[in-house]
């Protein structure tokens, strides 16, 4: 009799626990938040003009009067133009194609690359210290190096934490690069342990804000040699997809949020390539790779970033509209929707 009733204790403990944890989930689901929203249509980090429209494009699918629907605050704080002044051009260039300025390592478009993404950061980091969640359509992946920079600048007491999903790691320096566009470097920008081979503004911008303990990556699956070298070397946690469908992606997810502890000094930052979805989802992406995540894949991690609340930032990049076939564009945006409303709304559909 005292065993079922001990029995009974112990079960009556156990489902207090879970239920608390599980209003703590709903709780962070389900309230409002505010969301400020920055369009970065910037193109120079990589050789296909088109990803300039990316941030219109997503916008035109209606995902912002979709989310104020389901609760959540917008604040569009509007885009961070692009100087279109020419500047002169330097030969020869790295990887080949149409002269462009180049920095020392043959990064091409080094110094408009950098300017921007100082423009970016300032953006970010008033977006952040408002007190919203800072969502930045891109635009291609170099501007990573201004969406990081600002959100660490807006928490300098704090740690930030990314997670970087990706068919890429973009953690080549210039001299490491084959090609030389900075779209594959903003990662190296940010850590601490190649600060040295980073070349920089002037000034010395910008500073490195994070460790290789402080990143995670989900979805790779095209990576140069000397890419493969740094992540082993500096022990940086990278699931590509031959890991993922060997665990599955909910372990995976789980394992990188596990080393990332996302807290409220530690606030969690996602930076979402559309190219990390598999072509069949998101098509119109200027370097595609077969064989990637599936849209459901990529909602979950999404979600369980969302689930953590300390979601603080989150870049959206490298959907070009004028690129694939017909109706390429319109699924790729429509992909990129609902990557949004998962990740901002807890919702999935349209």
């Amino acid at each position: 009799m005292w065993s079922k009733i001990a029995n009974r204790s112990l079960l009556t403990f156990a489902t207090k626990q879970q239920v608390l944890y599980c209003l703590q989930v709903i709780s962070r689901r389900s309230k409002t938040s505010c969301v400020g929203v920055l369009s970065a249509p910037f193109n120079k980090g990589q050789r296909r003009p088109g990803v300039k429209d990316g941030p219109t494009a997503i916008k035109e699918t209606g995902v912002l009067t979709r989310l104020q629907e389901m609760g959540v605050v917008i604040k569009d704080y509007g885009e961070v133009p692009m100087d279109d002044k020419k500047a002169a051009p330097m030969s020869p260039t790295k990887g080949g194609g149409a002269d462009v300025p180049l920095g020392p390592d043959g990064e091409r478009n080094h110094t408009a690359v950098l300017t921007y993404n100082r423009k970016l950061a300032s953006s970010v980091a008033t977006v952040v210290k408002e007190g919203g969640l800072c969502l930045t359509l891109g635009g291609d992946h170099s501007i990573a190096i201004g969406t990081i920079n600002g959100h660490a600048q807006a928490n300098p007491d704090h740690q930030v934490v990314v997670l970087w999903v990706d068919a890429h790691a973009d953690i080549n320096t210039g001299a490491s690069s084959l090609s030389g566009n900075m779209h594959g470097m903003p990662v190296s920008h940010h850590l601490r342990e190649v600060k040295d081979k980073i070349n920089r503004l002037p000034d010395k911008w910008p500073e490195p804000s994070i460790s290789a303990n402080h990143i995670a990556y989900i979805g790779l699956r095209d990576l140069d040699d000397a890419e493969r070298v740094l992540l082993k070397d500096l022990g940086i946690l990278a699931y590509d997809m031959r890991q993922v469908d060997k665990v599955g992606i909910e372990e995976v997810i789980r394992h990188c949020l596990e080393v990332l502890q996302p807290s409220g000094t530690r606030p969690l930052h996602v930076s979402f390539d559309i190219d990390s979805l598999d072509p069949a989802e998101a098509p119109s992406t200027g370097t595609p790779v077969r064989a990637g995540l599936t849209l459901r894949e990529g909602l979950k991690i999404v979600e369980a970033a969302r689930d953590t609340g300390f979601l603080k930032a989150f870049d959206l990049v490298e959907v070009n509209p004028e690129l694939g076939l017909k109706g390429d564009a319109l699924l790729t945006t429509e992909a990129a929707k609902a990557v949004l409303l998962a990740a901002l709304a807890g919702r999935r559909g349209t």
